[in-house]
């Protein structure tokens, strides 16, 4: 089923912790979401066996997330490309910014009043371009536009994903935590 909208950027940050252990803090939200684009590479490899195909197999490598937003302000900006904002709130920009790793969750608005949920594990943003126009006889907007790169998280997970509607436990629960597997489901 296609999808009718997008809204509700979030970002939570990854810390590792003792043995390398993993964990996110508490889901922030963000811009106001124009698009989302994903796309995944997954290395494939064939094998050939009796003068034929015998068996293919696909896995998912890392991915590339695309986000168009009304807004990158300031202080997002210094949280996920690992940048420093002092006392009256100016980020700076420097050589040894380090961008750390995020979760990033979303939801896109389906016909029937569901929505797609969704959380990528691990992303880590690029420095934006950044283009910025004079005003003309027509008034346009300029948005913002950010690439993250995301990949598996040790347990090999990269996406949670779901469908349903807002009022469903799992959808009203969304954007308060990142999502972890219940393993009570099938």
């Amino acid at each position: 089923m296609a999808t009718v909208g997008l809204r509700d950027l979030y970002r939570a940050p990854i810390t590792v912790g003792e043995g390398g252990v993993e964990t996110y803090g508490t889901p922030v939200r963000m811009a106001k979401a124009i698009t989302a684009e994903l796309s995944v590479e997954v290395a494939e490899a064939i094998l050939y066996a009796d003068d034929g195909a015998d068996e293919i197999v696909k896995e998912f490598v890392s991915g590339e997330l695309k986000l168009n937003v009304n807004d990158l302000l300031p202080a997002d900006l210094a949280a996920i490309l690992g940048q420093t904002q002092d006392d009256d709130q100016v980020v700076y920009a420097g050589e040894e910014d380090e961008p750390p790793y995020f979760a990033i969750g979303f939801r896109a608005k389906k016909a029937g009043g569901q929505y797609k949920y969704l959380w990528l594990y691990k992303v880590k943003f690029a420095i934006p371009n950044e283009k910025y126009n004079t005003k003309g006889d027509k008034l346009e907007f300029s948005t913002p536009e950010i690439t993250g790169q995301f990949i598996k998280r040790p347990d090999g997970l990269w996406k949670a994903e779901h469908v349903a509607l807002p009022t469903e436990t799992a959808a009203a629960a969304w954007f308060t935590a990142v999502r972890e597997p219940n393993n009570t489901g099938g």
